[in-house]
């Protein structure tokens, strides 16, 4: 059974995770995609691009909220860590809807409890989206984003 102890690790094979979800143990899948370790949430896409799609974001979301109601019950602001490793260009725009949907939630439902949020493995493409989305907000949540090189 997978953990959060492997949340940043290359998925052994996609095959693998594409069998977990047809046989029903969604649980490890969704646990790998958001899940709370070490006082943090991490969050990995490499999980999520085998699962993300129309179907699946409104659970996705819910895992999310879930995750994070229940981290913010013993912590006043929350740290993510976000593992955007094999994220493309093509999958920003496949996952569009998502990311909005995403973020006007979050935004909305949790207005400053971001304390940070540490970026991993962004795609050069990703960094760049990044400094034009930060053109449109404030200079303190700007501050709250960092990518790791």
């Amino acid at each position: 059974m997978e953990t959060c102890e492997t949340i940043f690790m290359e998925p052994s094979s996609s095959e693998h995770i594409v069998y977990k979800i047809k046989t029903g143990e969604w649980n490890d899948v969704l646990q790998g995609i958001c899940c709370i370790k070490n006082n943090t949430i991490l969050i990995d896409y490499t999980y999520f691009k085998y699962f993300g799609s129309n179907d699946t974001y409104e659970l996705i979301i819910n895992l999310c909220c879930s995750q994070i109601d229940h981290y913010l019950i013993s912590n006043p602001s929350v740290v993510v860590h976000l593992n955007l490793k094999s994220l493309t260009i093509v999958e920003i725009d496949k996952h569009k809807r998502f990311i909005q949907n995403i973020a006007l939630i979050l935004s909305t439902k949790y207005p400053n409890k971001l304390q940070k949020c540490y970026i991993y493995n962004a795609p050069f493409v990703f960094s760049q989206l990044l400094n034009i989305i930060c053109m449109f907000i404030d200079k303190e949540t700007q501050s709250k984003f960092v990518l790791v090189k």
